[in-house]
């Protein structure tokens, strides 16, 4: 959430403050310049340097936030708008003291306190320091040196209704705000969700068909470029329908579940292992020779006839079938690849299962 309103007031920060710059690098060339030339006032050295400060406060806020664009920002990081907006109204503040002592203008302040009241979303028990104690200094400057009462009259409530009315403005916004951000995160993560639940299988929580061939997309364009070859393992689970029919559905499941976790855990991140289908499993093995692709195979069968499998009040042993076949390059050409595969996986059951056969090229 700070990340996010970290954003959100830098966006809207960025112009203000390129706004303040410029305002005070141009008051400070056609009228400080001039007063300082002609020493229009004792304190006019200290009202210059002042505006100078402003304006240094402004390029610098403005530099930083053309230049920091944290990915992962420490919580301080997240402060520096809130900081800089704090700072700058100080010293606006500041600057209407010297001018009521000086010349007794009506100072920029409640601009300033207006403009960065309304584009910064702070949370609302902040708002009350960092608008409120810029707003004392101005206001014990009005009381303090302005002499003309009418004009005092005229500052002194036009800094407290700005002061009122920026307040209620900001925890308005704040909040309103808040809730949006809250439901953008919400949708966000739901939408994370069904792309999760629409490319992975609900049972084993495997990759589907869906996803499965869009890597299969992937692979083959790397194989074009590079030369690569990548293997197909379809696998298929012995007498399947024998385990329902014998132990239950829920029995089936449990096998299915046990059977994904050993292959997700034998494969390397650059492969891809999904549920093909019923008791099918398709490996995607990239930058793998069918001879590579038949090491892993062995394995796998070893590994899942030598595990037994707790049903219920036992234990029931499964073995597999697979099916070996390079993977064509032509990514329009998938299917035969598969079907390839699948006339290997049909071969190793008529040798009487527990079999691997490769697919000849």
């Amino acid at each position: 959430m700070k990340t996010r309103f970290y954003n959100l007031n830098r966006k809207r920060l960025i112009g203000a403050f390129a706004g303040v710059f410029i305002i005070e690098v141009l008051f400070l060339t056609w009228i400080e310049r001039v007063r300082l030339t002609e020493g229009a006032h004792d304190l006019v050295g200290v009202s210059y340097a002042l505006h100078a400060m402003l304006a240094t406060m402004a390029a610098a806020m403005v530099i930083y936030f053309l230049v920091h664009r944290p990915a992962k920002m420490k919580p301080w990081l997240a402060r520096l708008p809130v900081a800089g907006v704090f700072l700058t109204l100080i010293l606006s503040a500041t600057i209407g003291l010297f001018d009521q002592v000086t010349d007794g203008y009506v100072t920029l302040f409640t601009v300033h306190l207006l403009a960065f009241g309304l584009l910064l979303y702070v949370r609302p028990p902040w708002g009350v320091l960092i608008y409120g104690l810029p707003t004392v200094v101005y206001l014990s400057g009005v009381l303090a040196f302005q002499t003309e009462m009418a004009l005092e009259r005229t500052q002194l409530i036009q800094g407290i209704v700005v002061f009122i009315g920026v307040l209620y403005a900001s925890h308005s916004f704040y909040v309103s705000k808040r809730e949006e951000v809250h439901r953008m995160r919400v949708l966000t993560k739901q939408n994370k969700l069904l792309d999760q639940l629409a490319a992975h299988d609900a049972l084993t929580t495997l990759p589907n068909r869906r996803y499965f061939e869009r890597q299969v997309i992937h692979e083959a364009a790397i194989n074009r470029r590079y030369g690569h070859t990548a293997t197909l393992l379809l696998v298929d689970i012995d007498d399947f329908k024998i385990i329902n029919d014998t132990e239950g559905h829920d029995a089936g499941d449990k096998v299915l579940q046990t059977l994904a976790t050993m292959f997700r855990d034998h494969v390397r991140e650059s492969d891809t292992v999904s549920r093909w289908g019923g008791d099918e499993f398709m490996f995607l093995l990239s930058h793998t020779e069918p001879a590579g692709a038949k090491i892993l195979a062995e394995r796998l069968c070893r590994l899942v006839a030598q595990t037994p499998i707790a049903i219920h009040t036992k234990t029931v042993h499964v073995t597999l079938s697979i099916g070996i076949a390079t993977l064509d390059s032509d990514k329009a050409r998938f299917m035969e690849s598969y079907k390839r595969a699948d006339e290997a996986l049909y071969l190793a059951k008529e040798q009487g299962k527990n079999r691997i056969a490769i697919a000849p090229e």
